[in-house]
């Protein structure tokens, strides 16, 4: 056991570990502030992001002896590269264990640039990693033509990035763009960024459905077979009902990045917070078990 233990210590190290070339830094919103930002908000001048260091892996109480590996699903992250880091402080990920990232994992957050590039390196030291493409990742390769990006997408923090980087956005965005999929299907669930066709069977919803969501998904009770998991939703709290699961918790608005581990259902949650007196940021994180 110790063997392992240190073998996955050495393994996670240096996980984050990254320089970008340059990041975007914009304000973060007041605590349980729930609307977009502004177009007008300033963006601070780039800066070196913090190297970003995952603690040694956390071996999970009443584990099964075979060690089946569990899948984490993690909602929109949306640039929010402070909250990756701290979620996975408290993640007890093993080496068995499969990361499934929903999507919307750039526009309007703290530094979209800077998270594109820690989920890189993740993948390098973890390649348990899903990349799921949703309706901004969408947006973005609509304007990729697989060596530049041409313009940027018609949205307010796409805009402000493209602005940033003076049309220059790197490489390795788009690099990483094309390696997102629709979705994902392990034994546990489907994922899918934005969930599933109501009514129909799963493989009967459209890749466009998938990506950009279609009306009445969440208040369906139609037994797709597996559970449904999904962000995109923008929701304070995460949803969990038998037949699907949302954990877009609007992290870059006030609320929670949120991290849902399969087949338990355990529920892992991250929040920037604030010392109105001292204006300094701070970060909470919480654990719960959802039945």
């Amino acid at each position: 056991m110790k063997q392992i233990y240190y073998k996955l210590k050495k393994l996670f190290h240096n996980l984050f570990a990254f320089t970008a070339p340059e990041s975007i830094t914009t304000p973060l919103p007041e605590a349980k502030q729930l609307t977009p930002q502004s177009e007008n908000k300033q963006i601070a001048p780039p800066m070196e992001i913090e190297q970003v260091i995952l603690p040694p892996p956390v071996m999970v109480e009443n584990a099964p002896p075979s060690r089946q590996g569990m899948t984490y699903a993690i909602g929109d992250i949306h640039g929010e590269v402070t909250l990756l880091r701290r979620l996975f402080e408290i993640l007890p990920l093993r080496e068995e264990d499969t990361l499934v990232f929903l999507g919307d994992c750039l526009n309007r957050g703290e530094d979209s640039v800077g998270t594109i590039y820690a989920l890189r390196d993740l993948k390098q030291q973890h390649p348990a990693c899903i990349f799921l493409r949703g309706n901004h990742e969408d947006k973005w390769l609509e304007c990729w033509d697989g060596a530049r990006f041409t313009h940027a997408p018609k949205s307010k923090s796409a805009r402000r990035l493209w602005r940033h980087y003076q049309g220059k956005i790197p490489f390795a965005v788009g690099d990483w763009l094309e390696e997102t999929r629709i979705d994902y299907e392990d034994k546990y669930a489907y994922y899918a960024h934005a969930g599933a066709l109501p009514g129909h069977p799963y493989a009967s919803t459209s890749d466009k459905e998938k990506m950009w969501g279609v009306e009445g998904f969440l208040e369906s009770e139609y037994d797709w077979g597996k559970p449904i998991v999904c962000g995109h939703w923008g929701l304070i709290d995460p949803l969990i009902k038998p037949n699907l699961i949302c954990v877009d918790t609007r992290a870059c608005r006030g609320g929670m990045l949120t991290a849902i581990r399969l087949p338990d259902r355990k529920l892992f949650q991250v929040q920037h917070t604030y010392n109105t007196s001292h204006k300094h940021k701070h970060q909470k994180a919480r654990m719960k078990q959802v039945k």
